[in-house]
């Protein structure tokens, strides 16, 4: 993702829905994007046994669409956004919301944040933990309705060639918001085993560990950008990112995926997976595999 050309903001009308319009609309003017909202109406799933009674079985598909979509429209207009493409769909909001995305050939799908992460153990809610598992681009989770830039964005790295792509993703969110970016690689203690062969070579992997982190950044072409530094720390990954972000007062922190796979630790990895559950700041969450060349 070389700049943001198009956003989309996915709701279901409820208030974290909201988060994720006013937050993608805000970021969407700011990088001079296109912005497109969706909501997906999930009626087609309600048996014909639940409807209400008195209601008119052929008017209740109708009347909640229209209902969804007044939503959406107050929604747009609460966040400044009245003139966005709104996209309404009926059926399973996961796989509509990413085929809305292809449609609209977005660079990024904003959702709505868990609006109690500490007690649902998790930053993102089952919709949004869905797109995350089918999307081919980046997700920002919004943790609230941010309309102000972002200033401090973290990006965490692994030296994978994901690396690359994280970074990418990240200084177009920068980039745009005039933030200061700060790629993080945690160096996380050997196995036992191997840290018996290993041996007292615990500078070597530092030193090492720098050097990559350096490549990584002259293959993201970041090198000399006077907004972008890098920091190394050494613990467990998933707490020393969260420390990181929270120590610098990060705003977004911005994480790379393994892949696609149906088991949660082996789609998001293990740590972008501790960072969703146990962290409340905005999310960027880039996929290692993408279908489009948007580097």
């Amino acid at each position: 993702m070389s700049g943001l050309m198009s956003v989309l903001a996915a709701t279901d009308g409820s208030e974290h829905g909201l988060g994720a319009v006013v937050t993608g609309a805000a970021l969407a003017k700011r990088a001079g994007a296109e912005f497109h909202i969706t909501t997906v109406v999930e009626v087609l799933l309600v048996p014909p046994a639940y409807i209400p009674p008195g209601v008119d079985a052929a008017r209740y598909e109708p009347d909640f669409i229209r209902e969804a979509r007044e939503k959406a429209m107050d929604q747009a207009r609460e966040a400044e956004a009245a003139t966005a493409q709104l996209h309404v769909r009926a059926g399973f909001a996961p796989q509509l919301i990413n085929k809305v995305a292809e449609e609209a050939d977005a660079d990024l799908i904003v959702v709505g944040a868990n609006p109690q992460p500490a007690r649902a153990r998790s930053l993102v809610g089952t919709t949004g933990r869905r797109v995350l598992y089918l999307a081919n681009r980046p997700v920002l989770v919004a943790s609230q309705a941010r309309r102000e830039p972002f200033r401090r964005v973290l990006a965490a790295v692994d030296l994978s060639e994901v690396s690359q792509v994280v970074l990418r993703n990240a200084w177009s969110v920068a980039r745009a918001d005039g933030a200061e970016l700060r790629a993080l690689f945690v160096l996380e203690p050997l196995p036992m085993m191997l840290a018996r062969v290993a041996g007292d070579k615990e500078e070597e992997r530092r030193r090492h560990g720098r050097e990559q982190l350096v490549w990584v950044l002259e293959s993201a072409d970041l090198v000399g950008e006077e907004a972008v530094g890098a920091h190394i720390r050494q613990g467990h990954a998933g707490r020393e990112i969260l420390e990181e972000a929270n120590e610098w007062n990060a705003d977004l922190i911005v994480l790379g995926t393994h892949g696609f796979n149906f088991f949660d630790r082996l789609l998001l990895g293990s740590t972008s997976l501790y960072v969703l559950r146990h962290g409340q700041l905005a999310m960027l969450v880039v996929p290692g595999v993408q279908s489009r060349e948007q580097q």
